[in-house]
């Protein structure tokens, strides 16, 4: 029994670190880098290589933690303020992020 119990426990462990977002991603339409921390629940621009002054900015704030999709607020440009998103993994190396409609605005790739 205790060997089940440990091996429940190992297929969550590694479940939970599948589904880990936290790091760089690359935009996948742009020469732009994001750096997603789910500590602080806060996704800014890493590297932008067409706009560097860009570097430091925050992109999506109140990011939560829950896993398979996340929530928070996306600075939108158009609006001047943060809507509301989601990001889901299509899988390990694709994120995308949409808008309450599900339309995706955003794709990011790992690099």
């Amino acid at each position: 029994m205790a060997h089940i119990v440990k091996l429940i426990a190992l297929v969550f462990v590694v479940s939970a670190q599948a589904a880990d977002i936290s790091g760089i991603w690359k935009h996948a339409d742009k020469p732009a880098w994001l750096n997603i921390n789910m500590q602080t629940g806060l996704v800014t621009v890493q590297r932008h290589d067409n706009a560097p002054g860009a570097v430091g900015l925050t992109v999506i704030k109140d990011l939560s933690a829950a896993a398979p999709i996340w929530h928070g607020k996306m600075y939108a440009a158009e609006e001047g303020d943060y809507i509301a998103v989601s990001l889901e993994l299509k899988d390990n190396q694709t994120l995308i992020v949409v808008d309450s409609d599900v339309v995706e605005i955003l794709r990011l790739i790992r690099p």
